[in-house]
């Protein structure tokens, strides 16, 4: 992977196969996000993406749908000027940063989804990697905020990116 927008695009690709599988009996059931049901966390999954789409100039706001959303936000991230500055809109957090949370976000999520609704939880590995890697350099009172994660939990010293991903933002891989 050479960029933000390649991990990006393979954490979105992992979204599409996942969000595929959702049937209608699906949308109700919990998810490893305490208190959350299918739909919440697909709403709030699609949420911060329209924002990311905001923040980087994709012309598409918050509420754009997934379809609209994901070409226009691939090519706002395929070009470096777009990730120059910080977003003011989310406490002028730079927005390298910003590209690594929404990224985190639809790659962890697409776990979560895939888990609640029995689908393949696997995530491209090196995404994962990338993603947990960035989640490492940011400050932990920011990463372990109520809007955020929950403790890490532990796993062995030799588990996969994406199960050291995945207890990193504390859930039980």
């Amino acid at each position: 992977m050479n960029g933000i927008g390649d991990v990006w695009a393979s954490a979105a690709d992992k979204w599409d196969e996942v969000m595929s599988q959702v049937g209608d009996d699906d949308w109700a059931k919990e998810t490893p996000c305490d208190g959350w049901t299918v739909r919440e966390l697909v709403d709030h999954a699609m949420h911060w993406q329209g924002r990311g789409g905001e923040v980087f100039g994709a012309g598409v706001g918050a509420d754009a749908d997934w379809a609209s959303l994901k070409p226009a936000l691939a090519g706002a991230l395929a070009d470096p000027a777009n990730l120059e500055g910080t977003a003011a809109a989310l406490g002028d957090t730079p927005k390298p940063a910003v590209a690594g949370l929404i990224t985190a976000d639809l790659l962890v999520h697409s776990w979560d989804l895939a888990r609640s609704i029995g689908a393949d939880a696997t995530l491209p590995e090196a995404a994962a990697e990338s993603t947990l890697m960035g989640l490492q350099r940011l400050p932990e009172e920011m990463l372990r905020s109520d809007r955020m994660f929950g403790p890490a939990v532990e796993v062995a010293d030799d588990a996969s990116a994406q199960d050291r991903l995945i207890a990193f933002v504390g859930r039980n891989p």
